[in-house]
């Protein structure tokens, strides 16, 4: 489900046609990934277009802070933010 739930977030963000009830659970399922999923996600290219999944995790997390910057729902931005932190570190983060 995870993957496809970032596709599905990813769709309903761009078109920005949701209720308080998707974006509250699009936010709680992005903020309550553990670093597990994310190497994961970092590990696996699902879509070609992506080097891998975790870069489509990263931009719904910036579509994301966005909106809720946009609301001044700062708290909620600082804790997208160092999500990104973390995942960025993965990425970035050369495995053997």
């Amino acid at each position: 489900m995870n993957f496809n739930f970032l596709l599905q977030a990813t769709r309903v963000l761009h078109v920005g046609n949701y209720d308080e009830g998707e974006l509250t659970m699009i936010y709680d399922f992005i903020t309550s990934l553990d670093n597990d999923i994310l190497n994961d996600y970092n590990n696996t290219c699902t879509i070609l277009s992506y080097n891998n999944d975790l870069e489509l995790y990263i931009e719904i997390i910036d579509s994301l802070i966005l909106v809720f910057e946009g609301r001044e729902e700062y708290e909620k931005c600082e804790k997208l933010k160092n999500k990104k932190d973390d995942s960025l570190e993965i990425m970035n983060t050369k495995t053997i």
